[in-house]
């Protein structure tokens, strides 16, 4: 079953009144893009309507969800990497 919200905040709250700012503090977004999850409780959920405009929602199960540091790893390149080419070797240096 779906057990999780997965939030991420697609605007910026710039502009918006210190309430709503602090909604998304309390919701743990600080940053446009930037992904939490949260268990189903109402808390979370009045939380969410609070910010509908700001932010986009899904229902996640709980093998879904990732900490912060399962986000960044994931984000990462992979270690080394090969040049395919350079446009640097057209020029001569002379």
């Amino acid at each position: 079953p779906k057990t999780h919200f997965k939030i991420t905040l697609r605007r910026s709250a710039i502009g918006l009144g210190e309430k709503k700012k602090e909604t998304l503090v309390s919701l743990g977004l600080h940053r446009r893009m930037q992904t939490v999850y949260h268990p189903h409780t109402p808390e979370t959920g009045g939380k969410i309507l609070k910010v509908k405009e700001l932010v986009e929602v899904e229902n996640v199960p709980t093998s879904a969800v990732r900490t912060q540091e399962q986000q960044r790893q994931e984000r990462k390149a992979p270690r080394g990497y090969v040049v395919a080419g350079s446009r640097m070797r057209a020029f001569q240096w002379e």
